[in-house]
Parts: C-alpha cells; structure tokens; sequence
C-alpha cells in the first residue's frame, strides 16, 4: 500500500475527530492520579455490565489461561478492564504533557543497559511493545532517549491520525505507517543502526502472516520481524511500562527469545508469541485482553466452527463462541 492509498484510507470525519481530540484536551489538565480514578470507574462499569470488553476478555482469558478458576478468571478479567480503562485516559496526558512532565512518571528501568549495549552492536534494534501496561508511554520514553521510529496502524479518522503523528513527532518520534513505505522505511532504519519499534500482538494484514501457538492456541502472527531479523540481523528486546503505586510507571527490558531468525516462519513466530506469553504471564492484570486476538482462525478450525453453530460457509464465526477452541484438534 502506497502512502497515497494510505492517506485514502482514512476519512475526514470533522465532527467525529473534533470531539474525540477535544475531550482529550480537556481530560489532560487533570492530574494523572484523577485520569486513573476515571479509568477504574469507568473500567469497572464495563466489567460490571458485561460489556463487549466484558465478552471479548473472557474468551480471550479461557483461551490464555485455561488453568485459571471460574472465580480467578472473572477477578483477572475486572482487573484488565479497570487498567485498560487507565490507560485509555492515561492517554489524554501523552497527547498533552511536555516531555519533561511524561519523564517524571518513570521511577526508572530493570536493565537499561541492554537497549544501550544492542544498539551500540550497529545492525539496528527492533523494541518490541505488545499491548501491555501502557504502550503509549513507551513510546514517549524511547523518543526522549534515542533517534526512534514506530510503526503503527493509522486510525480511520484523519483529523486524529494527523494529531497522533504530530503529537509523536514534538518529542522526536517518528512514526511509520504499516504500508509498502513505511516498510521501506524501517529498513533503512535498522540498515543505519536505529531503534524501531513494533506492535507484535496485532494481527497481521492479509498475506503477511502465519499461524502460530499462542498459549497453545493457534493466531495469526506477524512474519515481518523474522524477515527482518533474518535480513538485518537486528537485536530484538521486548519493552514495556508497568503501572506501579503513586502515579507512576516502571519500565521493563529483556531479550527476545532465541530462534526469531528461524528460516521456518512458523518457528520464527513462535518464538515471538513466546515472548508476548512472557510479558503477559508476568503482569497478567495489565495486559489488553479486550483485543480481538484469535478472530482470525485456520481454514479447517473456522468450517469446524461454522458446522457445530449451524452457521452458513459465508459467514463469521461469533467471537464468544471461540471459547470452544481448546476442544477442536488444532491444526498448529
């Protein structure tokens, strides 16, 4: 997709955009702890209602973490609602607060010596940022240290799409949209030894893909970070920021796990799930369980699917009906 086919896209939806971008700048002069108050009780409306949140998470969690009890499951699903919730408004501050305000909620690193020492090797890095804690500040803090770019999926709302890139850009980052070009221009990037950054739990577009276990169920996963590992040898490091006590943030770094490079795409992937699996076993409260994450099955799965539902060839399978896919023999 040509930036061109990118721009079209997105919709100008003035009305739309003016009130979203509008009630972030008047969410942004609260303070931090009063946006998380909000998001918890907002967070906890959603959880207690049953919203669609509610629904996906509770799929998503069954699928994850089988192990869990009835009781266990429905405590962690309120528990990722209320730090979505969060971020969701935590978010109004990283569209408005200086650099120097967005510094001081990081009360420091576990290891932050291993982006310096990857990147000081010169093939280029590649910071791997699933949807856990808040990923938005990561971004913030990885600007305000190093020449960094992140690759990201526009939004279908220009005039928030045009505030997101400027609003990344006043702190140095730069962002690269998920299309033909910005792939070319990840990799002059990583050729010259710069730092990107990749969402590596979104599904991937069509054709850019494989199956991959995921806690043991099968998802569609991105290949692009092998093909660039095999290509640049680029180090790869999993990052995120944890939302601790007091209004503020602890970040975390650790390599990826070994076989990223894997000739065999499936392998590569794997190994890339495993990772996710890593950061998401480690603070499982904060992780976005809400994601659509498994929507997209394998050929043989999705007609099993649709025959015990009843459903016709054409059509989509429910998400909440996923919850039965630990008892179909996975084709991974």
């Amino acid at each position: 997709m040509s930036r061109t086919s990118w721009r079209k896209s997105t919709k100008s939806a003035p009305l739309l955009g003016g009130l979203t971008l509008g009630s972030l700048r008047v969410l942004s002069k609260l303070p931090l702890r009063s946006l998380q108050r909000v998001g918890r009780a907002v967070g906890y409306l959603s959880w207690r209602v049953r919203s669609n949140w509610y629904v996906v998470s509770d799929v998503n969690i069954s699928l994850c973490l089988p192990e869990l009890s009835a009781t266990e499951r429905v405590r962690l699903n309120r528990a990722g609602q209320v730090n979505t919730f969060q971020t969701l408004m935590e978010m109004a501050g990283m569209f408005h607060w200086p650099a120097e305000r967005l510094a001081e909620l990081e009360s420091g690193d576990e290891d932050p010596e291993i982006l310096d020492r990857a990147i000081e090797v010169g093939r280029g890095v590649i910071l791997l940022g699933p949807h856990i804690g808040n990923w938005e500040l990561t971004s913030h803090v990885l600007a305000a240290r190093y020449r960094f770019a992140a690759m990201y999926r526009p939004p279908r709302i220009r005039e928030v799409d045009d505030a997101l890139r400027k609003n990344r850009q006043r702190i140095g980052a730069e962002l690269v949209p998920a299309t033909a070009t910005g792939l070319r221009r990840i990799s002059r990037i990583l050729q010259e030894g710069g730092l990107v950054g990749i969402l590596p739990d979104q599904e991937p577009g069509k054709g850019n893909g494989v199956f991959a276990p995921l806690f043991g169920v099968p998802a569609l996963t991105m290949t692009l970070v092998g093909d660039l590992v095999r290509r640049y040898g680029s180090a790869v490091i999993f990052g995120w920021m944890e939302r601790i006590d007091r209004g503020k943030f602890r970040g975390h770094l650790l390599p990826a796990p070994e076989g990223l490079d894997a000739e065999n795409k499936v392998e590569a992937a794997t190994q890339l799930n495993l990772g996710v699996e890593t950061l998401v076993r480690s603070c499982p409260s904060q992780y976005l369980w809400s994601y659509k994450r498994f929507r997209s099955r394998p050929a043989e799965e999705a007609a099993e699917l649709r025959r015990r539902f009843g459903l016709e060839s054409s059509d989509k399978v429910p998400y909440r009906r996923l919850d039965s896919l630990r008892n179909l023999e996975s084709p991974v």
